[in-house]
């Protein structure tokens, strides 16, 4: 017989956040009537405020190569104006946004257990591309995960030195060991610091942790054997999305999680330091806060 109470009592709880959530559209050629879903956005009954890009960076990568900074930089500017209206006004319409060619979504009702769901729930339904090109990247993009410079690293070494030309000279250093131990190639090396450098995201996942794992070793080795510079700093900088990044699902999210903790408690056995970072500003400024 069927047990009521006892259905009802095994039922999950009901979403304890309601919001709004809207998408933000660009035409790339005006007048076309292409639309490209850039931005979701969402207003929570908590009065949180959520607004992220709905395109992975490594498919606007992919989609626009050298150009693809620009358009990321056009897409913060956007996000920003949105956010500062929506934390004024508390709701999308009468906004304008700064550049032509951008359009708004009707507002859509939601309710999840989290802001970010809401958030997810937006992507899923107007965004294709966050992850539209994810099989096509897993297939055919050979993730350049060995000493080769890829466009993570490039972008950061552009940064720095953009901020201090003098630390040009400290990148891309090989360290050479006196005991017959493979030379160790180091992403920026200077009197006091030792960084290395890699990336975790969902395509190549294991691929990103192998690399990880042999840069950890080799801070690991230039700190154990040293040579005439007795640097203070060994560590291992991580580019990862951010736990709240709606244009991740939640499996995407927790995998990244598990690979960072496992670089994590390699670096922890080796003494070396280890950090996340979410942008290339971020890793920059961390690079710059060390004595040149």
């Amino acid at each position: 017989m069927l047990n009521l109470d006892h259905l009802l009592q095994t039922l999950p709880p009901l979403p304890s956040i309601s919001g709004k959530w809207a998408s933000v559209y660009l035409e790339p050629m005006l007048g076309s009537g292409e639309r490209l879903t850039i931005i979701v956005a969402a207003v929570a009954s908590n009065g949180e405020v959520l607004v992220r890009p709905a395109i992975r960076k490594e498919v606007i990568e992919a989609m626009y190569g050298s150009r693809s900074s620009s358009f990321n930089n056009m897409v913060d500017l956007i996000a920003n104006s949105l956010k500062s209206h929506l934390e004024q006004n508390n709701k999308f319409e009468e906004w304008v946004p700064p550049i032509t060619g951008i359009t708004v979504g009707s507002p859509r009702d939601a309710a999840s257990s989290t802001s970010t769901g809401i958030l997810r729930q937006a992507v899923s339904l107007t965004s294709s591309l966050s992850s539209l090109l994810e099989t096509e990247l897993v297939a055919n993009e050979k993730v350049k995960t060995s000493r080769e410079k890829d466009r993570w690293s490039t972008q950061l070494i552009d940064a720095v030195v953009r901020q201090d030309a003098k630390r040009e000279l400290f990148f891309n250093r090989q360290f050479s060991f006196t005991d017959g131990h493979r030379p160790a190639k180091i992403f920026y090396m200077s009197d006091s610091a030792a960084i290395n450098t890699g990336k975790l995201l969902p395509s190549n996942l294991t691929e990103f942790v192998k690399d990880g794992k042999a840069k950890i070793s080799d801070l690991s080795m230039i700190k154990k054997h040293g040579d005439l510079f007795r640097r203070n700093i060994h560590e291992m900088l991580v580019f990862r999305p951010a736990d709240d990044d709606p244009a991740y699902t939640d499996k995407n999210i927790a995998a990244i999680k598990s690979a960072y903790l496992a670089l994590e408690d390699l670096a922890d056995t080796y003494d070396v330091g280890i950090k996340p970072v979410y942008s290339v500003e971020h890793a920059a400024n961390l690079i710059l806060q060390t004595a040149a």
